[in-house]
């Protein structure tokens, strides 16, 4: 079978696993309330080919239910050898049309962190498997806080953010009120992965809406540390594929939106 192997993680992705994050996308998309085709394709980002392919065989397979041109998940069968993925930090999806593209991007880094997880525990030995009495204790938590400074239009985005997991985790993220509605909260979606030491954040607006203009904050995010002298997070353009962008309400990138970011220790 072909195959691809990720040349930061050694990750292989064949066509199975292919297969199997497509299908989480979809069912992802589909569990809250029926989506059209064209409504998969902007949140999937699949090939039209390719999407066309998948809806088919979930039909097939009872995964999805198709009514008036609509596919809705049936919310009974599971697919694939461990009964799909299920993305840690995702406890909630847009409803709005225009999904994020960072749905996609955190559903990669939870693949790719499960496979890394479960590689790991094949090749060691037993005798070193750490109990939960030999597990480090904390040190203590320190607090970095995500600022937007003068941005245009601000309708969604996302952050990268690397650190050493020799040295911190990530202990809990939540968000600023920065895209906050009259209407409605700002939410945060976020993912860790704790052995490669990388945090992946999003958030966004809903429905057919302005943006936000001026600065503040975005997300603010609690990490433990192991050792003193630690080294603070920082955010990166890009990791083995998981980005930092920043867009409009027209879903077009912000120029320079790495630029328009900082991120610093609270208090």
């Amino acid at each position: 079978m072909p195959q691809i192997t990720c040349p930061n993680c050694g990750t292989t992705i064949n066509l199975e696993n292919r297969r199997e994050l497509d299908y989480t996308l979809i069912k992802n998309a589909t569990d809250k309330r029926a989506r059209t085709f064209t409504e998969l394709l902007h949140i999937t980002k699949l090939s039209r080919k390719t999407l066309n392919s998948r809806l088919k065989e979930m039909c097939a397979e009872g995964i999805l239910m198709k009514s008036e041109g609509m596919y809705k998940s049936n919310g009974t069968t599971e697919f694939g050898n461990n009964g799909g993925h299920k993305l840690n930090g995702l406890s909630r999806v847009f409803d709005d049309k225009r999904m994020r593209t960072g749905l996609m991007l955190v559903a990669l880094l939870v693949t790719f962190s499960l496979s890394g997880y479960v590689l790991a525990m094949m090749v060691q030995p037993f005798t070193s498997v750490r109990t939960a009495s030999t597990e480090p204790k904390p040190l203590g938590t320190f607090t970095m806080t995500l600022y937007v400074n003068n941005v245009n239009d601000l309708y969604s985005w996302q952050a990268a953010i690397v650190f050493n997991p020799t040295q911190i985790t990530v202990a809990n993220a939540s968000a600023g009120n920065f895209l906050s509605l009259e209407s409605a909260p700002p939410y945060l979606e976020y993912s860790n992965d704790t052995a490669r030491g990388l945090v992946l954040l999003s958030g966004s607006l809903e429905g057919n809406i302005a943006g936000k203009s001026g600065s503040g904050t975005l997300a603010t995010i609690v990490f433990e540390y192991y050792a003193n002298g630690y080294d603070l997070p920082r955010i990166v353009s890009n990791d083995a594929g998981f980005g930092t962008w920043l867009e409009d309400s027209t879903l077009s990138n912000i120029p320079g939106g790495q630029a328009l970011l900082t991120l610093s220790p609270t208090g």
